[in-house]
């Protein structure tokens, strides 16, 4: 489908602000302006939020659980004023994918690495554009619930697929032992 000139998709910074997104909920809701990329925009977050990872500190997975779930909770409160001013589930709203991603990055058990997150992040976008049920089921259901829920489950099912590719790596000697956090 071709956007518009004026669609929520095309908007500028200063755009969003006159149409009433102040920058402070650009930032967060567009998830560090990620929202503002003009091609797969989820991917581009997915992408930020990974390499956050590899930020000092954010590579520990209780950082990275409790990023998620302050993400998702964030998240669900901007989702309907958001949807008031640019419409239903905009490509602009990016906070859902760093909930997912930080969510499936969270690992008491894989020790830091960038193989990690890489197949983590392969893993969330796989699972988020498959929207496998019950992820297709909030989706459709839209508001915060529908908007946030799904990246949530699509880290559930990436998270248990990374870790089972993770062993399997870690059988062959690819990576690091499975238990080795």
């Amino acid at each position: 489908m071709a956007t518009s000139p004026d669609s929520p998709d095309t908007l500028s910074p200063r755009e969003l602000k006159a149409r009433g997104i102040p920058y402070w909920q650009q930032v967060v809701a567009g998830g560090l302006f990620t929202g503002l990329s003009p091609v797969a925009s989820g991917t581009v977050a997915s992408l930020v939020a990974s390499l956050l990872y590899f930020v000092p500190g954010f590579d520990n997975w209780i950082v990275l659980l409790c990023a998620g779930v302050a993400a998702f909770a964030a998240g669900y409160q901007l989702v309907e004023p958001v949807q008031e001013k640019l419409g239903e589930d905009p490509s602009f709203f990016t906070l859902d994918e760093f909930s997912g991603m930080w969510l499936t990055l969270a690992s008491p058990i894989v020790p830091f690495d960038p193989i990690w997150a890489l197949i983590a992040f392969l893993s969330f976008r796989t699972f988020d554009i498959a929207k496998t049920w019950p992820a297709s089921w909030l989706d459709r259901r839209g508001g915060p619930l529908g908007v946030m829920g799904d990246d949530v489950v699509a880290a559930i099912y990436a998270s248990l697929c990374a870790h089972a590719i993770w062993l399997g790596l870690s059988l062959f000697g690819v990576v690091s032992e499975f238990l080795a956090a």
